[in-house]
């Protein structure tokens, strides 16, 4: 029998040993197999992920979106470069075919990059005023720290999906993925 590999929390920019006992069974669909273990995380553990995000949103908001752009295309380059490895642990926590799981990391990569392009568009808006001979500048503002909830049957591409346009407009987010599919 194998020993499943335990994952601890992401909180803060690392890695953070799980200090509780109560581990969650990640089970492969398809062979009933535990293929994982990761924290049965606390109320207390998602404060400390919420500060995090909160101490971080003020830098990441005063970053230019085209700088926040470039970190995004850099999410999107890694992904490609791990396709196989990632769409494996989908096949293996979700019990999706190879090729979908392919075309959802895939798919996630070219979402985070069309994403990214967006920062050309976002910074602001100058609207015509109703007033002859007068323009409105809109300016647009983070709203803070964000959460993302993800279901189990996209996993991947939802974390994308919550991820990017947070990210992009300034907002730090904070995951929680499911129980179900949470490794990757």
């Amino acid at each position: 029998m194998t020993v499943p590999v335990q994952h601890p929390m992401y909180i803060d920019g690392q890695f953070v040993a799980w200090q509780g006992d109560a581990w969650i069974d990640v089970i492969n669909p398809a062979t009933e197999e535990v293929i994982s273990r990761i924290p049965d995380g606390s109320a207390e553990d998602a404060r400390k992920a919420i500060d995090a995000a909160d101490r971080a949103q003020a830098g990441w908001e005063a970053l230019p979106a085209i700088e926040r752009a470039s970190w995004l295309r850099k999410i999107s380059a890694g992904i490609c470069e791990r396709v196989s490895e990632i769409s494996a642990l989908i096949v293996a926590e979700g019990g999706k075919i190879q090729q979908l799981a392919e075309v959802e990391v895939n798919f996630t990569a070219d979402y985070i990059d069309y994403m990214a392009e967006w920062a050309r568009r976002y910074e602001g808006e100058i609207i015509q005023s109703d007033r002859p001979g007068e323009n409105i500048l809109v300016f647009k503002r983070a709203l803070g720290v964000t959460t993302g909830i993800l279901p189990w049957n996209f996993p991947f591409f939802l974390i994308a999906r919550k991820l990017a346009p947070a990210l992009l407009t300034g907002n730090t987010i904070v995951i929680k993925p499911s129980e179900f599919t949470p490794n990757n």
